[in-house]
C-alpha cells in the first residue's frame, strides 16, 4: 500500500487544479458575497466575513474527505495513516521515531512570527494596496476590529473562534494542504516540493490578496519538516500555535479586558 501511494503522484495540472477548488470560494466570499450580504445583514460584518470564512475552510475539509475517498476507497485509520503520514517524525536513515524533530518545529514558528508579525515588512503590504486599492481589505476583514464593548459577554464569538481553529489549523487548511496536497507533491516538484506546498497556501489567500508576498515569506517552512520526516504532524504545531494569541485575545475581548 506505501509503496503505490508513492508512485501514484499528482500531476501539476491536478495540484493546481484541487488549489483552484479552495482559493476560489475565498475570493468569491470575499469580493463578491460579502458586498452583497453587507447591507442587508442585522449583525457586525466582521462576524458574517468570519463565518464565511470558516464555511470555505469547512469546504476544504468536506474536498478532502472526498479526495480520500476517490483515492482509498472506505477510509479506515491504517489507509489514512498511511496516506497522511498520520504518526511520529521517522528519522530518514535509521527510520525509526524521531520525536525530536518536534522541537525543531520552534525555529521555524520564530521565524514566521518574525516575517508575519513583526510588522517589519507591512511596506509590502501598504504598496500592494496603494497600487490596487480594490483589492486592500475592508475594516470588517481585520478581526482585531471585533475588539469593541459590544462583544462583551458574548460567549458565541468563542464557540465561532474553535471551530475557526479547529477547521484552520487541522481538519480545514492543514488537512488540504498538508495532509492531501504535500505528500503528492514530490513527482511534480521534486525537493522543493515542501516550498511549493509553502507558496500555494500563501497564494490561496485570495481574500487577503495584499498580504500574499508576505505569507510565501512566512510560510515556506510549513511543510519542511513534514516532508524531512514523513509525519502530518509538525506544520500542525507550526501553524496551530497562532491559535494560542486568537483565543487568548478573543476571551479577553468577551471577558472586556480589552
Amino acid at each position: 500500500m506505501h509503496d503505490e501511494m508513492e508512485v501514484k503522484q499528482y500531476s501539476v495540472r491536478k495540484i493546481l487544479g484541487l488549489w483552484a477548488l479552495v482559493a476560489l470560494p475565498m475570493l468569491l466570499m470575499r469580493f463578491g458575497l460579502m458586498p452583497v450580504l453587507v447591507p442587508i445583514v442585522s449583525f457586525h460584518p466582521g462576524i458574517l466575513y468570519w463565518l464565511l470564512m470558516i464555511a470555505s475552510m469547512i469546504w476544504q475539509f468536506v474536498l478532502s474527505v472526498i479526495i480520500l475517498r476517490r483515492e482509498l476507497g472506505p477510509l479506515s485509520w491504517e489507509k489514512l495513516k498511511q496516506r497522511l503520514w498520520l504518526n511520529h517524525p521517522i528519522h530518514p536513515r535509521t527510520h525509526r521515531v524521531y520525536k525530536l524533530a518536534y522541537s525543531f518545529t520552534i525555529p521555524i514558528i520564530l521565524y514566521a512570527f518574525f516575517f508575519e508579525s513583526s510588522g517589519l515588512f507591512g511596506f509590502m503590504e501598504e504598496a500592494i494596496n496603494r497600487l490596487f486599492p480594490a483589492m486592500a481589505p475592508e475594516e470588517y476583514t481585520l478581526i482585531e476590529n471585533l475588539a469593541t464593548p459590544e462583544f462583551v459577554g458574548a460567549w458565541y464569538l468563542l464557540g465561532i473562534a474553535l471551530v475557526s481553529c479547529l477547521f484552520n489549523y487541522l481538519l480545514g487548511e492543514e488537512l488540504f494542504f498538508r495532509g492531501v496536497l504535500l505528500p503528492k507533491m514530490r513527482g511534480a516538484f521534486g525537493r522543493w516540493d515542501w516550498a511549493m506546498n509553502g507558496v500555494l497556501f500563501a497564494a490561496y489567500h485570495l481574500h487577503k490578496i495584499s498580504e500574499i508576498p508576505l505569507f510565501i515569506i512566512g510560510s515556506i517552512f510549513y511543510g519542511f519538516l513534514n516532508v524531512k520526516y514523513r509525519s502530518f504532524w509538525p506544520a500542525i504545531i507550526i501553524h496551530g500555535v497562532e491559535a494560542i494569541p486568537l483565543l487568548l485575545g478573543v476571551a479577553a475581548v468577551v471577558l472586556g479586558f480589552l
